[in-house]
Parts: C-alpha cells; sequence; structure tokens
C-alpha cells in the first residue's frame, strides 16, 4: 500500500505540468512517511540525512540562497526538452544568491535537474565547511558558474557524468575532479572551461570552442575532444593525453612534461561532429562522430572518441534513471464514476 501510495504522489507531482503549471510537486520520501511540498526550501527543512526529493518538471526557484547541509539525492525529471515533453524539464535554481553544498553534505546525488544558481553553486558558505566529498552529479546542466573549494585548502571531491556545462567550472589544486561524458561549451570569464581542477580526470567529454583546461598539473584527458583552435590545456605541467583528437595546432600553452599517446592535431572542428556547428551546444545536435572520423573506434577502449565511446555512452536525450513517462492523458474532470481517467505510458529505465 505504501508503495502504490508514493507512486500516486510521484504521479500527480510529474504530471503537474500537464494538469495545472502551478501543481509541481517535491515528493519527499525516506526516513517518515512520504511528503509532499511545492516549495525547496520547505522540502530541505524536512529532509532527514539520505532522503530522496523527488522532483517533478518545472523550475523551483527560492528567492534567495538555499543550503544543502545534510546527505541528500535529488532525482529531477530531465533536463532535455524532448525527452521530457510530457513532464517539462526540472530546473532547480535562486532568484539571487548561491545553491550551496557543505562538506556536512557529503555523499549527496543529484541526477536529471537543471542548476541555475542566480549567483554560483558553492561547496560551503565559508571555507569552514567547504570539504564536501563523494558528490555525483549524473545527467545535469548548470547554467551557472560552479565554485568547487572556496580556499586553497579544500579537499572537496565529485564526478560529473554525462552533464551539460553551459557555464565554467573552479576549484583549486587539492580538489579532486572526474568529467565522463560531458558537454562543455561555455567559459567566459576564465578562457577555459576548468580552472584550477586539482586531480583531474577528463574520460570521453567535448569541449566546444574553448580550452578544456588551466593551471591544473598532472591532469589526465583522455579519448576527449576540443574544438579550440589553439590548445586544449594552458599553464598545466606534467598534463597525459591519451587518444583524444583536438582542433589546435598544439598540446600546451604555457606547460611542459606533457605525455602524449595516440592523439590528432588539427583536425578541422566542422568535419568531427553528424550536426554542430557553431562551438555553442543546443539540444538538436548530434555530437556522434562524422563518418569517416578517425575518432570512430578511435578510443583506447576501442570505442568511439567522444560522449558516444565507453563501455557506458551517453544516454540520448539524458533520461534520468527514474521510469522515463513518454505519454500521458488526464482527463479534465471525473466521470459518472467518480473516478479521474488516466492513461499514462511510461518505459523502464535500464541506467
Amino acid at each position: 500500500m505504501k508503495n502504490r501510495l508514493l507512486s500516486l504522489c510521484l504521479g500527480l507531482g510529474l504530471f503537474s505540468g500537464i494538469a495545472e503549471a502551478q501543481l509541481q510537486r517535491i515528493v519527499l520520501q525516506g526516513t517518515g512517511a512520504p511528503q509532499v511540498f511545492t516549495d525547496i526550501n520547505l522540502a530541505l527543512a524536512a529532509a532527514q540525512p539520505n532522503d530522496k526529493l523527488y522532483f517533478s518538471g518545472g523550475a523551483f526557484t527560492s528567492a534567495t540562497d538555499f543550503t544543502i547541509g545534510v546527505p541528500l539525492h535529488f532525482i529531477g525529471a530531465g533536463v532535455h526538452p524532448d525527452s521530457s515533453s510530457v513532464t517539462s524539464t526540472t530546473t532547480v535554481g535562486t532568484g539571487a544568491g548561491d545553491i550551496v553544498i557543505t562538506t556536512a553534505a557529503s555523499g549527496s546525488t543529484f541526477t536529471g535537474i537543471t542548476f541555475s544558481a542566480a549567483s554560483d553553486l558553492q561547496y560551503g558558505a565559508t571555507v569552514a565547511d567547504d570539504d564536501a566529498t563523494g558528490i555525483l552529479f549524473q545527467r545535469c546542466r548548470f547554467t551557472c558558474h560552479l565554485q568547487l573549494a572556496l580556499d586553497a585548502a579544500c579537499t572537496s571531491s565529485t564526478v560529473f557524468d554525462e552533464c551539460i556545462f553551459n557555464q565554467y567550472v573552479s576549484a583549486n589544486d587539492n580538489v579532486s575532479l572526474t568529467f565522463t561524458r560531458s558537454i562543455f561549451d561555455y567559459a567566459t570569464g576564465t578562457g577555459s572551461c576548468i580552472n584550477s581542477g586539482g586531480d583531474l580526470f577528463i574520460d570521453h567529454c567535448i569541449f566546444l570552442g574553448e580550452q578544456a583546461f588551466r593551471n591544473t598539473s598532472g591532469a589526465t584527458i583522455k579519448n576527449s575532444i576540443c574544438t579550440d583552435a589553439s590548445y586544449p590545456v594552458y599553464q598545466s605541467n606534467g598534463v597525459t593525453f591519451t587518444n583524444c583528437l583536438f582542433s589546435g595546432t598544439g598540446y600546451t600553452g604555457n606547460s611542459s612534461g606533457e605525455v602524449i599517446t595516440n592523439c590528432t592535431l588539427n583536425v578541422p572542428a566542422a568535419s568531427i561532429f553528424i550536426n554542430e556547428t557553431d562551438n555553442n551546444y543546443q539540444f538538436t545536435d548530434d555530437m556522434h562522430l562524422a563518418p569517416g572520423s578517425v575518432g570512430i573506434n578511435g578510443a583506447d577502449d576501442g570505442t568511439d572518441i567522444g560522449i558516444y565511446g565507453s563501455s557506458s555512452p551517453y544516454k540520448a536525450g539524458n533520461v534520468p534513471y527514474n521510469p522515463h513517462f513518454r505519454s500521458a492523458a488526464i482527463a479534465p474532470a471525473t466521470n459518472a464514476n467518480g473516478d479521474l481517467p488516466v492513461n499514462i505510458r511510461v518505459a523502464a529505465q535500464p541506467n
């Protein structure tokens, strides 16, 4: 009975955008009985460590900054308009200020959400609590700057998988950052998509028209693509490059000690993808490799270079792991028996 009740709550929340826009919901599940909220601050105030917050489609905006101060698991309806056409996409943001994740929120996970803070998505309100570790963002989109360290002593650690970055990422020399199967297309203010990445590992990623990173020595970048016309890395010594495609004429600027294996320079940006023409990612772009590309089966694992390689390629539509709602027909009123006819078609998600 409890599972059926939760399913009903989730269904009502997820389809709120169809019935009436103001009915978007957050379903909190975990320590106690499921609770339903419309305000993100109230949901966070009620949440206990390791609770799950299921967000319907819609924009959940706090008027000011808000803090995630315990480990929580955010599950949204998705970030891709086409794949979220039934539920609408999920956006979490602020009207002013930051989205803050503190050390005490270590172990939190986020999937299927666009983050749109008016200022930053930031680790720590102060330097004393910016050491969040074990954070996972999967199939999320970022339209705001990510500030993942407030001082040089920060030791945060984060994994980004199948994410889209429309702003740049900042950290320091002591943090741990892993990016897999992700797309970067914006770096205004730094000249690079990642600035001071610390222990930085990049695999099967795409960087459009901007340097991949700078001020990050000892980093590893493999099976990835950068269409910047100069070089993919700046002011970063001892970088390991493996099986990458670059449009630039060199590997690094103001750097030394790089280790290069099976990489290709001077690849025209216009020849790399099936459909990407302006170094500015849109959901209509097709980031599969163009026929005849040297990157096809060119990764170190024998798959394609870029996001559609690896043993678990980029998932079309960025669909999160909760059931994918394909269609929904909800009657405008109850029938003669007092029932509300609802016809929902879903597809199970293996990952």
